[in-house]
């Protein structure tokens, strides 16, 4: 029953986010979780920046902007699940400017190109 409760309540409020289509379920997410959401674009980059390795840094910064899209999945799937864009974050989604987490993320590995771009 308590499976089937959290099932409802993550449809619930995926239908309230206004993407057009659900991810694969994803559990609900605890307070700590969201405690530790970044809510900016800016903060989502810093973070991540912090925890590239060296060489990820320079294939990110190598990488042509036309050409993020080869990031989308895995990498941009990492940033949508770690980063709360299907489970909750609106801040962070809101702050993207983008209506589904797809958008967001793509959002967030542009602006972490840009700022390893930068001198």
């Amino acid at each position: 029953m308590r499976t089937l409760t959290s099932l409802l309540i993550a449809v619930a409020g995926f239908a309230l986010s206004g993407c057009d289509k659900p991810p694969a379920v994803q559990p609900i997410a605890t307070a700590a979780e969201m405690a530790a959401w970044p809510r900016t674009v800016e903060q989502a980059v810093t973070n991540i920046v912090a925890s590239m390795s060296a060489e990820d840094k320079q294939k990110v910064r190598a990488t042509k902007k036309e050409d993020l899209i080869q990031y989308h999945h895995g990498w941009g799937t990492g940033i949508r699940n770690d980063l709360g864009l299907w489970r909750g974050n609106r801040e962070l989604l809101a702050d993207c400017k983008a209506q589904h987490p797809d958008d967001a993320s793509m959002v967030i590995i542009e602006a972490v190109w840009e700022r390893l771009r930068k001198p």
